[in-house]
């Protein structure tokens, strides 16, 4: 879904427009950092939503420096061959262990901050309550 929002909404006009300035081999990576930002941003927006406290950045930060990070993975696949590239297995262990590390220091901070785990598993609780009041047994 959000792929299909922002891909025609973001991405392939500030492509079209870096296409003129840098050339069609580069003109992804800054459709790519501003797709993430805005990303961020709307993020930005769902947490102010959910906790009604004033924007710490740390959300918009953690999706910039992960559309930095694609950014990286484009330049080095358009750049190194083929063969000089590390494994797949190790190229995704490096992925899932940067994206484990900044959401632990930039993304759930925020919602434990605020109280929004605790919230969740107390309406998880009274979930189970509800459904347990409902069965027969």
């Amino acid at each position: 879904m959000v792929t299909s929002i922002l891909r025609p909404t973001v991405y392939y006009p500030i492509r079209r427009i870096s296409t003129r300035l840098l050339g069609s081999r580069w003109a992804s990576l800054p459709a790519i950092v501003v797709v993430f930002v805005v990303s961020g941003l709307m993020h930005e927006l769902i947490f102010y939503y959910m906790t009604r406290v004033a924007p710490t950045w740390e959300v918009t930060w953690f999706f910039i420096l992960h559309g930095v990070a694609v950014v990286a993975e484009v330049v080095v696949k358009k750049v190194v061959p083929v063969k000089m590239r590390l494994h797949p297995v190790v190229a995704g262990a490096l992925a899932l262990g940067f994206v484990a590390v900044t959401a632990v220091l930039l993304f759930l901070p925020q919602l434990v901050r605020n109280g929004v785990d605790e919230k969740n598993i107390g309406e998880y609780s009274k979930l189970l309550d509800l459904i347990k009041g409902l069965l027969p047994f």
